[in-house]
């Protein structure tokens, strides 16, 4: 089995063995040359933010409260709305 970390393919066929492994300290110099700017500090802020809930979120909401799934057919599903308080 060859490592393929070593080889990048160029053609079809042809392969290109990358020169010999760097030592860790070469390949540190080499980062800090294409990113001056990494200080190698974690971020604590990151992650998935959400936005704040939108008109259509309300909507939805809503909507989930007043409809109900239900089976329609043997093969599909339909929203029906619930009975509200005013119609009774």
């Amino acid at each position: 089995m060859y490592n393929k970390r070593k080889q990048k393919k160029r053609e079809y066929g042809e392969v290109i063995v990358n020169e010999e492994p760097k030592t860790l300290l070469e390949r540190q110099r080499r980062h800090q040359e294409r990113h001056p700017n990494d200080k190698n500090i974690r971020k604590e802020d990151k992650g998935v933010t959400w936005s704040k809930e939108t008109e259509r979120d309300k909507r939805l909401k809503q909507f989930y409260k007043t409809h109900t799934s239900v089976w329609v057919s043997e093969t599909a599903r339909g929203w029906i709305a619930l009975p509200s308080e005013e119609e009774e």
